[in-house]
């Protein structure tokens, strides 16, 4: 029962409609003898067994790691089963229709841990939809193009006319191989700070993907530099967190993908 209410507000939350939590874990109250908290617990557990699927989860149900093994099991049979779920994900993470959003306000960066599972092959299934979405050209540019109007506007705002003509979208204008995407200045002084942006529709606690050029440079550009994690974004609760340089400092990374050649046969 808790796990087919849980999808149910999944699919509404991938169709982008607006719904209460309130009233589906009211709907749970009347079927199952569990408190409220309890089922509020297990929704969070569940949110923990998609997160270890590389899966789309609830906002507002952050990941609980202490699952049980049969809802585990439950969650992972439930989503393997439903291939008309999945492709619904599929599509709404690599949706290209993105448009410009305001930021909302900055936060604290969570504190979150990375599950045992992911990184682990999960049956046939095999799908990392956080990591689609964060291929998502017109996301990624959307969310880009919001930190420079917000730049710009701060300048302004300031008196500082001058620094905000010079903000530049560098990923734009000269390409994506400089490893960052947004060229702005430190506080209010001609100092330069270089931003890049990851963006995501879903859950601040969702991680974000990174290259290897944009980690070398947050170590040679050092305090320079930023990463913006814009997150909800679109969404009226949207807003996001910033780290400095370097990231090998102020990041937990892990090495997702790599680079192969053939090995030599002697």
């Amino acid at each position: 029962m808790t796990v087919d209410v849980y999808f149910r507000m999944l699919t509404l939350e991938l169709a982008g409609e607006n719904y209460t939590k309130t009233e589906f874990r009211r709907e749970v109250e009347r079927n199952v003898d569990r408190s409220s908290g309890a089922i509020e617990y297990k929704f969070n557990n569940v949110s923990a067994v998609l997160d270890e699927l590389g899966a789309v989860w609830i906002p507002g149900y952050k990941p609980l790691r202490n699952v049980q093994d049969r809802l585990r099991t439950v969650v992972r049979e439930r989503f393997e089963a439903d291939s008309d779920l999945r492709a619904f994900m599929l599509k709404a993470v690599a949706d290209g229709d993105v448009l410009p959003s305001e930021l909302g306000a900055e936060v604290e960066p969570p504190n979150v841990d990375w599950p045992a599972g992911r990184g682990a092959r999960v049956g046939v299934l095999d799908i990392n939809f956080a990591a689609i979405e964060s291929s998502n050209r017109a996301l990624g540019r959307a969310g880009e193009e919001s930190v420079v109007a917000a730049e710009r506007e701060r300048l302004t705002t300031a008196g500082r006319e001058d620094l905000a003509a010079e903000v530049r979208h560098v990923s734009a204008v000269d390409g994506d191989g400089l490893g960052y995407d947004v060229q702005s200045f430190q506080g209010l002084t001609d100092d330069p700070v270089f931003i890049e942006v990851k963006t995501t529709r879903y859950g601040k606690e969702v991680p974000f993907y990174i290259s290897g050029n944009e980690v070398e440079a947050s170590i040679g550009l050092g305090p320079a530099y930023r990463l913006w994690r814009l997150y909800r974004y679109g969404k009226p609760d949207t807003g996001y967190y910033r780290l400095p340089g370097p990231l090998t400092q102020h990041a937990r990374l892990r090495p997702d993908t790599y680079r192969g050649l053939p090995s030599v046969r002697s």
